[in-house]
């Protein structure tokens, strides 16, 4: 989402005043902006003309990553005069979406985006606030309930050594229907239905978003006091941080606490996230692996004792290989791929 943001805050850069001159320039730079990005295309980008809001809209407005593309017969930026470094991204309750060459009718049901951007930092999105009741393909409800807030920090002596920034989110998945998309040919692999998540993280990028730059940082670490995660009937909270090494590598360490640890390790290996012959090995040695000390040697959170009835596995990612309570069982994955 930080591509559309950079491209439709650079409107917010022209406000100057609320008169119609300054919408028309802002007009045409969004228009010229759209034009120079390959991965953006719009009909016609025009001024609203409906004071005492400014704002534009965009016809035909396309959207292009590398994992989707998003449609829309229109896009609009609107900005209020009492809050000019505010924008709300207003679209239509109907769109595209591409998928590996499929198309699905995309809908969208209560949803609301606002960006403010900071104007003493290269106009970077200050705080990103996106909201969905329901998101249909095909008319099939595969998300339910979608609450994102992003709010810029400030960066700390524990941060990555590779950040430049850093974002405090705030995320509410209330349901993600994996067999719907199984259904529609979007194959999540073996997740029992539906997937939820709730909680906070710590986003560490190594640049700082700004509408002044079309190229939007990466994320080369996370952390989280308390994540929680659910699929089907299991359900664990996660605690932890993890960063990109030097070589491309997941470092770090987390904690995962559960009542359902047999059925998670079941589930890691049905997803290939630990080799099938070690499955057998780590049930039976379930407690022995949540007797694992927490390594105080590795930069993260506070890692609270296990509550009554739950189990506390300590997984750390170092050296190219991952150790569930202190068994290697792995070689670490590219960061980003969890």
């Amino acid at each position: 989402m930080f591509r559309f943001f950079i491209v439709s805050g650079v409107c917010i850069a022209a406000v100057a005043g609320i008169w119609a001159g300054g919408e028309t320039y802002a007009s045409k730079r969004l228009a010229q902006l759209v034009q120079d990005n390959p991965a953006t295309q719009a009909s016609s980008v025009e001024a609203m003309r409906q004071p005492p809001n400014f704002g534009v809209e965009l016809q035909d407005f396309t959207l292009t990553d590398p994992a989707a593309t998003l449609a829309f017969p229109w896009a609009r930026i609107v900005m209020s005069p009492t809050t000019p470094t505010t924008a709300q991204l207003q679209l239509p309750d109907h769109g595209q979406l591409q998928i590996e060459g499929q198309d699905y009718d995309l809908g969208l049901s209560g949803d609301y985006s606002k960006i403010r951007l900071a104007p003493l930092k290269r106009l970077a999105p200050d705080h990103i606030d996106l909201m969905a009741d329901a998101v249909t393909l095909d008319g099939q409800a595969v998300i339910e309930g979608l609450d994102i807030d992003l709010q810029m920090g400030r960066l700390s002596a524990t941060a990555p050594l590779a950040a430049r920034s850093v974002y405090e989110a705030a995320v509410n998945l209330g349901a993600l229907r994996t067999q719907m998309l199984a259904q529609l040919g979007v194959d999540l692999g073996p997740l029992p239905d539906p997937v939820t998540m709730n909680g906070k993280l710590r986003l560490w990028m190594d640049g700082t978003p700004s509408v002044t730059d079309e190229h939007a940082p990466d994320i080369v670490g996370w952390q989280t006091e308390g994540l929680t995660l659910g699929a089907g009937a299991m359900s664990l909270r996660l605690v932890g941080r993890v960063v990109r090494g030097a070589d491309g590598l997941t470092e770090g360490q987390l904690a995962i606490y559960t009542t359902d640890a047999k059925a998670i390790i079941d589930q890691a290996a049905e997803l290939d996230l630990i080799p099938q012959q070690s499955r057998m090995l780590l049930t039976f040695g379930l407690g022995q692996l949540a007797r694992a000390e927490i390594d105080p040697d590795i930069d993260g959170p506070e890692f609270p004792e296990a509550s009554d009835g739950q189990m506390r596995l300590p997984v750390v990612l170092k050296e190219g290989q991952i150790f569930l309570g202190g068994i290697a069982i792995g070689a670490a994955p590219p960061f980003g791929s969890i």
